[in-house]
């Protein structure tokens, strides 16, 4: 019988991350993957002359030279070789209702180039801006601590050393943010960047949304020059030169245990595969309800924490192919966040259902980055909104392809009529993505492609804290979106490779956490 030191069930970006990481500390890896290629939403697909790429608009943290980020170093160390283009600007902010546009600002990358912006639209939060970077460096020195002690945290070095720290970890972001003293304008510019949570500044921890928002400031953010499937095969090539092995077009239908403890899967075609640990990048509760052989061996506290918690992003997207170039649109930006009202709760509260009078629209356009993305003389871009709840739960089969086309075309319309984009007439290829066809194609609870939602009780900080001290099942790990690092490109990555140091650490300890 096959045996392994440890199986990573999916081959999402955390579990690819684990598998390298593993195998180069010698640990024998398999990882099987219900698809026939890696990656999970770090894909592509195609349409016509157009490849698409599924989810990500940009990763932080990768940088080039002196500037080279925590990620790109991760990558380095790895042996992980893939082609990264920098994106010029941050973000721009458009914020517009009933034709009367009340902000429109385009954000820079770089903190000089930051300071020198709020100097000219928030000359008054100059200084709070620059607390703010100081609070950022004071988070990246207690998370250099984490990761140096290796889950042996000295309460008294947090307090000593660390007291800003851990006083952020305690915030929301917008009570970081009037914390800092920053005025009214600056938060609501500054929490743009929402839907890369799913949820409002007032709820999300300060912790995640910092190290997000100063992230892409001060490294940048980057954009794999052959899409996110790049990534995934870069990061699956690796693991196999370091001895990994992969199953593909293979589902896991069980997770078998002994003695209490991981000892095996079993495959959908029958075989019983031995292993003495387990990479899970399924949800806990796809874990604990469907695969577990025996769910009395689940802590309570692990399926108390289940229910409590809240599903992340569900994203609605549209990926339109235009036969026209950028400039003839009137596309000059990458990224633009066009909202009618800049207040984050607002539109959150309002995203929980399908019919919200005010909308957030997140509109990336891959060739402002990579030119030659697409045919010359043509254009790709990725619409997507943001549901906070299940907002599709009540769609019947017989209405669903209506539904999702009229949202579409009043996203489509909105572009227009914000922007002033030319976009119907240069309609080439269309594809249209909901929550449900994320949920079939990702196997995520309602299409959740962000985990659970960043919380202040349950967020970064929390989750970390509690990361190795709250028992599961011994030999089963989870990575992902849903691990202890939350969702996103870069979370999901360093949160897989710190997976497995801890996977590591019980095998060669004798299965002992």
């Amino acid at each position: 019988m096959e045996k392994y030191d440890l199986i990573v069930i999916g081959a999402g970006n955390g579990g690819l991350m684990t598998a390298c990481r593993a195998s180069q500390l010698g640990l024998k890896v398999l990882v099987v993957e219900r698809h026939n290629l890696p990656g999970g939403a770090a894909s592509s697909f195609v349409r016509g002359r157009f490849e698409f790429d599924a989810s990500l608009h940009e990763i932080p943290d990768f940088g080039q030279g002196e500037h080279r980020g925590e990620l790109g170093r991760l990558f380095d160390e790895l042996g992980i070789k893939v082609e990264m283009v920098p994106i010029k600007d941050a973000f721009r902010y458009v914020v517009e209702k009933d034709g009367q546009r009340s902000l429109d600002v385009v954000f820079p990358h770089g903190r000089d180039k930051v300071m020198k912006l709020i100097e000219e639209i928030c000359p008054e939060d100059v200084e709070a801006m620059e607390n703010s970077f100081s609070a950022y460096g004071d988070m990246e020195r207690g998370l250099a601590y984490f990761g140096a002690c290796r889950g042996q945290i000295d309460p008294e070095v947090l307090r000593k050393e660390h007291p800003n720290f851990m006083r952020i970890m305690s915030l929301s972001a917008g009570e970081l943010f009037r914390a800092l003293g920053m005025s009214e304008k600056c938060q609501r510019i500054l929490s743009a960047y929402w839907p890369y949570q799913g949820t409002d500044i007032e709820t999300v921890d300060a912790s995640r949304y910092l190290m997000m928002v100063y992230g892409y400031f001060v490294n940048g953010a980057y954009v794999p020059k052959m899409r996110s499937h790049s990534l995934s095969t870069a990061i699956a090539d690796r693991a196999a030169q370091l001895g990994c092995r992969f199953l593909y077009d293979k589902e896991v239908t069980r997770i078998l245990t002994s003695q209490g403890r991981v000892c095996g899967v079993e495959l959908d075609d029958g075989r019983v595969i031995e292993t003495r640990a387990i990479a899970s990048n399924a949800f806990p509760e796809v874990v604990y309800a469907r695969l577990l052989d025996d769910r009395s061996l689940v802590p309570p506290f692990e399926l108390k924490k289940a229910n409590a918690r809240k599903y992340g992003f569900r994203a609605f997207s549209v990926y339109l192919g235009l036969d026209a170039p950028p400039e003839e649109i009137g596309i000059s930006d990458y990224t633009v966040f066009i909202s009618t009202t800049d207040d984050s709760r607002l539109i959150c509260e309002q995203s929980r259902t399908r019919f919200g009078r005010e909308y957030a629209l997140d509109v990336c356009c891959l060739n402002m980055a990579v030119p030659d993305c697409s045919p010359e003389g043509t254009t790709e871009i990725i619409l997507t909104i943001s549901y906070t709840d299940d907002a599709w739960a009540d769609v019947s089969e017989e209405d669903y392809v209506r539904i999702k086309r009229e949202i579409a075309d009043q996203l489509i319309d909105n572009l227009e009529k914000t922007m002033g984009y030319h976009i119907r007439e240069h309609i080439e290829e269309i594809e249209i993505a909901s929550p449900v066809t994320f949920a079939r194609y990702m196997y995520s609870p309602q299409g959740s492609i962000y985990g659970y939602a960043s919380l202040k009780w349950d967020g970064m900080s929390s989750r970390m804290l509690a990361s190795g001290m709250e028992q599961t099942i011994p030999g089963l790990f989870f990575v992902g979106g849903h691990g202890s690092s939350l969702s996103g490109y870069f979370p999901t990555y360093t949160g897989g490779n710190k997976a497995a140091f801890q996977i590591m650490g019980y095998v060669r300890g004798g299965g002992k956490r």
